[in-house]
């Protein structure tokens, strides 16, 4: 912890952690989540009821009340020469010490009509947070946004001396941009809404600059790279016409392309296969590893859980059943030599005997990509990287694959194979579960099919009782299904107990499946037709969208039912959306355009960077960036692109 504050000790320091706060640079780039306007301070008798204000005048009454329940409450009663207000806050009793009869004081917040007087509830007081634009942080138990508004306005010179400049004078003129140092401080304390803009236009472009200096050099870094091993163009057209099925056009496009990098003399791929639920990227990536496996080469297929690294070595060996294929997990080790040939399909586990295969590999494909870390990702090597095909579940929008991803070449998946009912999805009212629940119980006696039920939380959550956990869910629907066999599994069960609950689901013998959403990617199981989301409105519309992509993967109808407590409309509105809509790709734009700035991509649910103020789906935003850095590039000759890259304030968690 290098944070060195005065009056700052080890329990804040503590607390700061929590929210990732480590050092002054990143409590200075805490940056609010939005404000509240008390800059108009207005006379009390011409207040306006919900309308944010600062009043000013003399405590005439003071007092802590006591109820019958035995909670307390504050009350102030504030004069000016035009009239008087009530003051009221709840259970913080000790708050009247810091007032006095007869002082002058300063109130903000928005006033309403309670018990026929004019009132404001819980308003804010003092000199940091009344009179202005006041900034709302995130906030964690013991650290509040008062806290932050005191404490980074105590300390800003000092946090802000901590940071330089990244961008030359040149470009700040040209594009009339602040200063780094001035936005920083008006993001925090803006004296106006230009100003605020101003600062949001600023650091909003740090960032996504940030992004695409990352993708370039990247980029750069690759085109000097020239492939380990040559291979050559052997026939794959036996193979596709051997599948069960017809490869869609777009897989063949695909194809088209990745066998091109493969065979180039000069490029070493770098490419993401971007593919809507059960679109078939994983033909693809057996595709690529069995050319590899002709020329006589090794390929490494990477997955993020051993469920999915074993449902590809099955697949795998149904298609290329001549082709030696070995499974690497934590208990499958590699005691010898393998065939020059061979497929290696591996978890993270292949991370610590990778030097028993590391130079024979010519084909390295990472499955769910963005599960990976930067280390687990580049862990062949950088100096002679293989061929590198990732893939990923999550339909990426065009804003984020022309920012985030310029160092990757992309191909898409866009179309699912062809004799899938496609899923119903229904958003059920509160009143109609139970009627869900019985239609789900005759279904499975009636078809022998099976479902999935997902709740967000393992365990119950204290704050938030509406959130279903799996936990109590489970005992509850145990009751509530008698005559059918059910299983729990979350992130927390044994990987022994979750392999054999889900070996046990493989073979019906498990109706119903109770779980978190661990089943997000790596589960495909043909006769699961119905899956039960609860506390829908918790989830992003892409991870939903991922969950509802467990069912539909056989023959039989599936179905998707959203529950959720929640009566926000935008909440309804977003699983609204979804259920009337099945393309991934319109999904995740969507999903991108109706979050706010800083959770454009949850890193939680998707794995791409969570910006803290820029917002991807910001075209004119994300336009200026470009020009700003072809200028960059092309103009400012000195200019060392590195500079942006080790701007880590914003994109932390996603780079390191």
């Amino acid at each position: 912890m290098s944070l060195k504050l005065p009056g700052l000790g080890p329990k804040t320091e503590i607390k700061l952690k929590k929210l990732g706060i480590e050092s002054e640079t990143e409590l200075l780039y805490h940056f609010p989540h939005r404000y509240l306007d008390f800059s108009k301070i207005t006379p009390i008798s011409q207040l306006n009821f919900n309308e944010s204000t600062t009043i000013s005048g003399q405590i005439i009454h003071l007092e802590n009340i006591y109820t019958r329940s035995g909670k307390t409450l504050q009350k102030i009663i504030l004069s000016d020469s035009t009239g008087t207000i009530e003051l009221i806050w709840f259970n913080q009793p000790f708050l009247v010490k810091n007032f006095k009869i007869g002082e002058t004081w300063a109130f903000a917040g928005f006033p309403s009509l309670y018990k026929g007087k004019t009132t404001i509830f819980a308003p804010e007081y003092g000199q940091y947070h009344t009179g202005k634009i006041i900034p709302i942080y995130p906030e964690t138990k013991g650290l509040t946004s008062r806290w932050f508004r005191k404490n980074i306005s105590l300390n800003l010179s000092k946090l802000i001396s901590t940071t330089s400049e990244l961008l030359p004078k040149s470009i700040l003129t040209k594009y009339k941009l602040s200063s780094l140092d001035n936005s920083l401080a008006q993001i925090h304390f803006p004296k106006d809404q230009s100003e605020l803009e101003s600062a949001r236009l600023r650091l909003s472009l740090d960032e996504i600059l940030s992004l695409l200096a990352r993708s370039y050099l990247e980029r750069q870094s690759w085109a000097s790279f020239t492939p380990k091993f040559t291979l050559k163009n052997y026939p794959t057209t036996e193979l596709i016409n051997s599948l069960p099925f017809k490869l869609t056009p777009s897989q063949l496009q695909a194809w088209k392309e990745i066998r091109r990098d493969l065979i180039s003399k000069t490029k070493v791929m770098n490419r993401l296969l971007s593919g809507d639920v059960g679109s078939g990227k994983t033909i693809i990536a057996l595709l690529s590893s069995y050319l590899v496996s002709q020329n006589h080469h090794q390929s490494l297929i990477l997955a993020p859980t051993e469920i999915l690294a074993k449902q590809h070595y099955t697949t795998f060996k149904k298609f290329l059943p001549k082709v030696p294929l070995f499974l690497l997990t934590a208990k499958n080790k590699i005691n010898s030599k393998l065939p020059n040939d061979a497929i290696i399909i591996a978890t993270h586990a292949a991370l610590f005997q990778k030097e028993k295969f590391i130079d024979s590999i010519a084909l390295l494909v990472i499955d769910e990509q963005h599960k990976f870390g930067v280390k687990q990702r580049s862990f062949l090597g950088s100096q002679n990287p293989p061929h590198t095909l990732s893939m990923t579940a999550t339909p990426i929008p065009r804003t984020i694959s022309l920012t985030l991803l310029g160092n990757l070449d992309i191909s898409t998946l866009s179309c699912p194979p062809k004799n899938r009912p496609l899923t119903k999805t229904f958003l059920v009212p509160n009143n109609k579960i139970p009627d869900c629940y019985s239609w789900l119980q005759q279904d499975i006696i009636l078809r022998q099919t099976q479902a999935f039920i997902v709740c967000p939380f393992i365990e119950e959550s204290e704050s938030i009782t509406s959130i279903k956990s799996a936990k109590k869910e489970f005992e509850r629907l145990v009751k509530l299904f008698p005559k059918l066999k059910l299983a729990l599994i979350h992130g927390k069960t044994e990987p022994e107990t979750r392999n054999k609950i889900l070996d046990d689901f493989k073979h019906n013998k498990i109706n119903i499946l109770v779980t978190t959403p661990i089943i997000e990617v790596g589960i495909d199981y043909p006769n699961a037709t119905t899956i039960i989301i609860e506390s829908a409105d918790r989830f992003g519309l892409s991870q939903l969208h991922q969950l509802r992509g467990r069912v539909g993967r056989g023959e039989l109808q599936s179905y998707c039912y959203l529950f959720t407590e929640s009566q926000n409309d935008p909440s309804l509105n977003r699983l609204k959306y979804l259920e009337k809509t099945i393309d991934g790709f319109k999904i995740a734009d969507y999903d991108l355009k109706t979050r706010g700035p800083g959770e454009s991509f949850s890193t939680l649910q998707h794995g791409f960077p969570s910006l803290k103020i820029a917002n991807l789906s910001d075209l004119k935003l994300i336009n200026l960036a470009k020009k700003i850095f072809q200028d960059l590039i092309t103009k400012s000759l000195d200019f060392d692109l590195k500079k942006l890259t080790n701007n880590k304030n914003t994109i932390q968690q996603y780079y390191n």
